[in-house]
């Protein structure tokens, strides 16, 4: 018997999330967008990630990537470092 991850969050409950951070929350990231950054720097987002992007996009702060629009070697980078 394997263990099971628990459900992503609901759509609400991140958003209510988002309105806390220090950031602009821009219009979230597709299905097609969040399929393509992960086609394209050879990884997948955690269920509970795609929902959180899928909400809103941060932005306007350099802690948080531009998935959308950011640099794509700018990205490559955040992505080569530890986490």
């Amino acid at each position: 018997m394997t263990a099971q991850s628990p459900p992503p969050p609901a759509l609400e409950s991140v958003r209510s999330l988002q309105d806390m951070l220090r950031a602009e929350i821009r219009p979230g990231l597709s299905k097609r967008e969040l399929n393509a950054v992960e086609a394209r720097f050879g990884f997948t987002f955690s269920a509970d990630h795609r929902v959180f992007l899928a909400a809103g996009l941060p932005h306007g702060s350099r802690s948080w990537p531009d998935w959308r629009n950011g640099d794509p070697e700018d990205l490559a980078e955040r992505l080569s470092q530890p986490v």
